[in-house]
Order: structure tokens, then C-alpha cells, then sequence
């Protein structure tokens, strides 16, 4: 026997499988909507005795506490200044001082600021082993680059390509 395409429509699968899962939607909401709010705890009502002589001599209320100070933010280092990129034409600068250089010369000390690598193209161009991509550290392996860990955790740096 053989199967013949046109015996059956594509309908004939589709609108169970639409009804279903109608249904089934619509039965899902129902019992979400009877099952709301109870099993959410209520508050206890408490009555409590209160003595006459109470009620009539109110305790003196406190001063209001003092309003927290505003956390001011830190200032900010001065950004460096921009630059516009070198035409194709013109010719090189002399000596440009190595990426690593300039990280260890731009880091204010005692800040934890993240390292200035630069971006992987200049990188396998300049045929450095390390480079920032998407704000981390990676380093240059034999198949492409490979993710800095630290702890577990990825070393985080500042991408300095132009």
C-alpha cells in the first residue's frame, strides 16, 4: 500500500494540536486563578487588653531620627584626551612606547584600575601575547585566544586600540 500525500490535509494534525493546546492554556489559568491567594500566609489579628489609665496618658514620642547623609560620589579621574586618528597617508610616529608600557604608566597607584590592553587585531598584528576582548583579558594561544582566569573568575581590562 502506498501513502498517498492528498488523503490527508496538513489541518488534519495541526487543529487538535491547536485546540489542546487552547485548552489545556485556558484550564492552567482557571486553576491559577482559584488557587490565588491561598496559600499565601494572612496576618493573625491580635486583640489586646488595653487599661483605661493607659489609654489616657499617651507616651511622649521620640524625636525623629536624623535623615542619613547623601553618599556623594567619588570624583572622577580626569579623562584622557581625544584624539583624532592619524590619516592613512601620513607618516608613523618614531617609536611608539610597547601597550604593556603604557598600562603600567596610565594605572594610578593605590586604585584597582583595570589593565589597558589593546584590542585583538592590533595585537596579533603587533604579536602581542595578550589582549582585552569584551572587557577581559585574553591571552594568545595556538588556535586563537584563550580566556584569563584569576581565581576563577576573568581578569577585566580596558580595551586601548584606536
Amino acid at each position: 500500500m502506498q501513502y498517498d500525500r492528498d488523503a490527508v490535509s496538513p489541518w488534519a494534525f495541526f487543529l487538535p494540536i491547536a485546540l489542546a493546546v487552547m485548552v489545556g492554556s485556558l484550564v492552567a489559568d482557571a486553576l491559577g486563578h482559584l488557587m490565588r491567594g491561598r496559600f499565601a500566609e494572612a496576618p493573625v489579628a491580635v486583640v489586646a487588653e488595653v487599661s483605661p489609665a493607659a489609654v489616657a496618658a499617651p507616651e511622649p514620642t521620640p524625636p525623629p531620627a536624623p535623615l542619613p547623609q547623601p553618599v556623594l560620589p567619588e570624583p572622577a579621574l580626569p579623562a584622557a584626551p581625544v584624539t583624532e586618528p592619524p590619516h592613512p597617508d601620513a607618516a608613523l610616529p618614531a617609536a611608539a612606547p610597547a601597550p604593556s608600557v603604557i598600562a603600567a604608566v596610565e594605572a594610578p597607584s593605590g586604585v584597582d584600575a583595570p589593565r589597558r590592553l589593546s584590542g585583538p587585531m592590533t595585537a596579533r598584528q603587533a604579536g602581542e601575547s595578550e589582549s582585552c576582548i569584551n572587557n577581559t583579558v585574553a591571552t594568545r594561544s595556538p588556535n586563537g585566544w584563550e580566556q584569563a582566569l584569576e581565581n576563577d573568575a576573568p581578569v577585566r581590562c580596558e580595551a586601548s586600540s584606536p
